[in-house]
């Protein structure tokens, strides 16, 4: 019995349990469900603030890195308008400064680099193309403005020489103060001058060709107290040498600066020397001087401005303009002078200028250099030999040899008789300055006023023939005046000079008009 109630309780509860089962399961599968899901909603959420936080990190390592980037190139911007652009206008002015590079190496041929280039050599070229014009533009005025007072210079030299000409019997103490003003105005016109050949001007022109050692002592004539500061000039040339007239007044302005920057940079009592000399490529003449010397930057600087291979602007000049140097360099460019500096023998500078054998010419016979000029130091003696170093050449028209210099030839023409022999060179009479110029004077005086009274005289000659079928039969004839007329001349009055002395240079730019009479190789 008891067996039975068991076996039905236990019927009773396994219906039981199957009935109240199923509902059970179903709940804890939902309730593993969602479990899960909300397992995988926290993942995602994970997910997603893991996501949003990997981007707000690269956001902000951008946002970092564009500051960085930033802060570069502005300090790149500042560098380059702080420090890179003064140091390119700097090395434009004075090459050696160096441009500073990138101040971040790290920006090397990226955009900023090329960009900052790029500026930079827009910089370069508007500053060179502006500093061009401003340079052509200084130049022009220079130009212009020493032209004005070169040409005011030569009206006060005429009038100074006219007052010694009018008056050669004048009071010693007079004529003493004329020729001191005479000499200051020579110094304004070397200085006037100078800075016009160093701004692009050309020399004045000179009519006849000269004698080379009359250029250097008229070139000596510019320099101040020339007559304490610098020797007579040694005379080595052993032929009667001539410089071209087109490059006379050129090669006297090289020497003239030459021997005023050696007198300026030595002791007021030493001599500058002063030697020509006949070269195998032509003729050299030599300033040498016993002064401060060179040091090498001033060296290569006086070599650069010297050679003439560029144009040298108005800034490079200094403060105030040094233009001696460049006027020097502008007349070896354009006449093919060469300018060489070296050590003296006395610690000094020693100057060569040498003279092409193009631009020079044998003297004709008879045509002595002016009573200023040394005599050679040796007589030439074409039939004993030369000593070492010295050639002999002879006449192009005789040996055929090219190299041999043109010969110049007087165009008046001779006597029946011959020409009147003439003393050596060697056996010139050596007059004080003050005797010479008093019969320099008087020569020019007398040859200007026979020049006048053969004018007149042709003018009253054809002024006659056209009176001639007026005249009556008691009017004597015309008569020509005779030699010592003509060499007098009529009266006191002066005549202005049409010629000048070697030692004087020329008075304008284009040479005057010559009178009937062929004038030769005047002095």
């Amino acid at each position: 019995m008891l067996i039975e109630v068991v076996a039905a309780a236990v019927v009773a509860g396994g219906a039981t349990a199957a009935a109240t089962g199923g509902p059970l399961v179903a709940a804890r599968r939902r309730a593993r469900r969602a479990d899960e899901d909300r397992r995988q909603a926290h993942e995602a959420r994970d997910a997603a603030l893991a996501a949003a936080g990997a981007a707000q990190a690269e956001a902000g390592a951008a946002r970092t890195e564009a500051r960085t980037s930033r802060e570069a190139i502005e300090r790149e911007t500042r560098h380059l308008l702080e420090h890179r652009l003064p140091a390119l206008l700097s090395h434009l002015r004075t090459p050696h400064v160096t441009v500073p590079g990138l101040l971040t190496p790290e920006l090397v041929g990226t955009p900023i680099d090329r960009l900052h280039r790029a500026l930079l050599d827009a910089v370069a070229e508007g500053v060179a193309a502006e500093g061009e014009r401003v340079d052509e533009a200084g130049r022009a005025v220079v130009r212009g403005a020493m032209s004005r007072v070169h040409a005011l210079q030569l009206r006060l030299q005429d009038g100074l020489s006219e007052i010694q000409r009018r008056h050669p019997d004048a009071e010693p103490a007079l004529m003493a103060d004329v020729l001191a003003l005479d000499m200051l105005n020579e110094l304004i016109g070397r200085a006037a001058q100078t800075p016009a050949l160093a701004t692009g001007s050309t020399p004045m022109l000179f009519r006849d060709d000269t004698h080379l050692v009359d250029i250097a002592v008229s070139a000596a004539s510019r320099v101040r107290d020339f007559k304490e500061r610098v020797g007579e000039p040694v005379n080595h040339l052993a032929r009667p040498v001539g410089v071209m007239a087109q490059s006379v007044e050129p090669l006297r302005a090289v020497l003239a600066e030459l021997l005023a920057n050696a007198v300026h940079f030595s002791h007021g009592t030493l001599k500058v020397d002063v030697s020509l000399h006949e070269t195998q490529t032509g003729a050299s003449i030599i300033v040498e001087d016993a002064g401060v010397g060179l040091n090498a930057e001033q060296f290569a600087r006086a070599e650069r401005l010297l050679g003439g291979a560029h144009p040298v602007r108005l800034v490079e000049l200094g403060d105030p303009p040094q233009t001696g140097w460049a006027a020097i360099g502008a007349l070896v460019r354009q006449y093919g002078f060469q300018v060489s500096l070296k050590k003296s023998s006395y610690g000094g500078v020693a100057a060569v200028v040498s003279v092409p054998a193009a631009l020079l010419v044998e003297m004709p016979e008879g045509h002595a250099p002016s009573v200023h000029a040394p005599a050679p130091v040796r007589s030439p003696e074409p039939a004993a030999p030369l000593p070492a170093g010295v050639r002999s050449v002879p006449r192009a028209t005789e040996t055929g040899d090219s190299t041999a210099l043109p010969r110049r030839r007087r165009k008046t023409r001779e006597r029946a008789a011959g020409p009147a022999p003439v003393a050596p060179v060697a056996e010139l009479p050596r007059l004080e300055p003050r005797e010479a110029e008093a019969r320099w004077g008087g020569w020019q005086a007398g040859r200007d006023r026979g020049r006048e009274a053969v004018e007149r005289e042709t003018a009253e000659a054809a002024a006659g023939a056209a009176r001639e079928d007026t005249r009556s039969p008691q009017d004597p004839p015309h008569s020509r005046p005779s030699e010592d007329v003509r060499a007098a001349g009529p009266g006191n009055t002066p005549v202005p000079p049409t010629d000048r002395a070697p030692h004087e240079g020329p008075r304008s730019s284009t040479p005057r008009a010559a009178p009937a009479q062929q004038r030769g190789h005047d002095l």
